[in-house]
Protein backbone atom coordinates (compact mmCIF):
# COMPACT_ATOMS: atom_id res chain seq x y z
CA UNK A 1 0.00 0.00 0.00
CA UNK A 2 2.84 2.35 0.85
CA UNK A 3 4.37 1.72 -2.56
CA UNK A 4 1.09 2.56 -4.26
CA UNK A 5 0.83 5.76 -2.18
CA UNK A 6 4.38 6.74 -3.10
CA UNK A 7 3.68 5.95 -6.75
CA UNK A 8 0.51 8.07 -6.67
CA UNK A 9 2.38 10.99 -5.09
CA UNK A 10 5.18 10.60 -7.62
CA UNK A 11 2.67 10.66 -10.46
CA UNK A 12 1.05 13.75 -8.93
CA UNK A 13 4.45 15.46 -8.65
CA UNK A 14 5.23 14.60 -12.29
CA UNK A 15 1.82 15.85 -13.35
CA UNK A 16 2.34 19.12 -11.42
CA UNK A 17 5.83 19.50 -12.90
CA UNK A 18 4.52 19.01 -16.45
CA UNK A 19 1.74 21.51 -15.78
CA UNK A 20 4.24 24.02 -14.37
CA UNK A 21 6.49 23.43 -17.38
CA UNK A 22 3.62 24.11 -19.79
CA UNK A 23 2.64 27.24 -17.86
CA UNK A 24 6.23 28.43 -17.90
CA UNK A 25 6.46 27.80 -21.67
CA UNK A 26 3.24 29.77 -22.18
CA UNK A 27 4.46 32.66 -20.02
CA UNK A 28 7.80 32.73 -21.86
CA UNK A 29 6.02 32.76 -25.25
CA UNK A 30 3.58 35.44 -24.09
CA UNK A 31 6.38 37.59 -22.70
CA UNK A 32 8.43 37.08 -25.85
CA UNK A 33 5.49 38.20 -28.01
CA UNK A 34 4.91 41.19 -25.75
CA UNK A 35 8.59 42.19 -25.97
CA UNK A 36 8.53 41.74 -29.74
CA UNK A 37 5.41 43.89 -30.04
CA UNK A 38 6.96 46.57 -27.80
CA UNK A 39 10.13 46.60 -29.89
CA UNK A 40 8.16 46.85 -33.13
CA UNK A 41 6.02 49.66 -31.71
CA UNK A 42 9.09 51.58 -30.51
CA UNK A 43 10.84 51.01 -33.83
CA UNK A 44 7.82 52.33 -35.74
CA UNK A 45 7.65 55.38 -33.48
CA UNK A 46 11.36 56.08 -34.02
CA UNK A 47 10.96 55.62 -37.77
CA UNK A 48 8.09 58.10 -37.79
CA UNK A 49 10.14 60.57 -35.77
CA UNK A 50 13.16 60.15 -38.04
CA UNK A 51 10.99 60.51 -41.14
CA UNK A 52 9.54 63.74 -39.73
CA UNK A 53 13.01 65.07 -38.94
CA UNK A 54 14.28 64.15 -42.42
CA UNK A 55 11.27 65.81 -44.07
CA UNK A 56 11.77 69.00 -42.06
CA UNK A 57 15.47 69.00 -42.96
CA UNK A 58 14.65 68.45 -46.64
CA UNK A 59 12.11 71.29 -46.53
CA UNK A 60 14.73 73.61 -45.02
CA UNK A 61 17.25 72.65 -47.70
CA UNK A 62 14.69 73.15 -50.47
CA UNK A 63 13.83 76.56 -49.04
CA UNK A 64 17.51 77.54 -48.88
CA UNK A 65 18.11 76.41 -52.47
CA UNK A 66 14.99 78.24 -53.64
CA UNK A 67 16.07 81.46 -51.91
CA UNK A 68 19.56 81.15 -53.39
CA UNK A 69 18.12 80.52 -56.86
CA UNK A 70 15.80 83.53 -56.54
CA UNK A 71 18.73 85.70 -55.43
CA UNK A 72 20.84 84.65 -58.42
CA UNK A 73 17.92 85.06 -60.81
CA UNK A 74 17.30 88.55 -59.46
CA UNK A 75 20.99 89.40 -59.92
CA UNK A 76 20.90 88.10 -63.51
CA UNK A 77 17.77 90.09 -64.27
CA UNK A 78 19.44 93.20 -62.83
CA UNK A 79 22.54 92.66 -64.97
CA UNK A 80 20.37 92.12 -68.02
CA UNK A 81 18.37 95.29 -67.40
CA UNK A 82 21.56 97.25 -66.78
CA UNK A 83 23.55 95.96 -69.75
CA UNK A 84 21.05 94.85 -72.42
CA UNK A 85 21.35 97.97 -74.57
CA UNK A 86 25.16 97.86 -74.52
CA UNK A 87 25.16 94.12 -75.32
CA UNK A 88 22.78 94.63 -78.25
CA UNK A 89 24.98 97.44 -79.57
CA UNK A 90 28.13 95.34 -79.17
CA UNK A 91 26.54 92.42 -81.02
CA UNK A 92 25.31 94.66 -83.85
CA UNK A 93 28.72 96.33 -84.17
CA UNK A 94 30.46 92.95 -84.25
CA UNK A 95 28.08 91.72 -86.97
CA UNK A 96 28.30 94.75 -89.22
CA UNK A 97 31.99 95.24 -88.53
CA UNK A 98 32.22 98.76 -87.14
Amino acid sequence: MKIIDIEDRAQEVIKDAKKADKELDKRVKDESLKLHDDIVRKMEAKNATLREIEEKDADKRIEAVTLDMEKHLSELEGKYAENKDRWVNDIVENIIGR
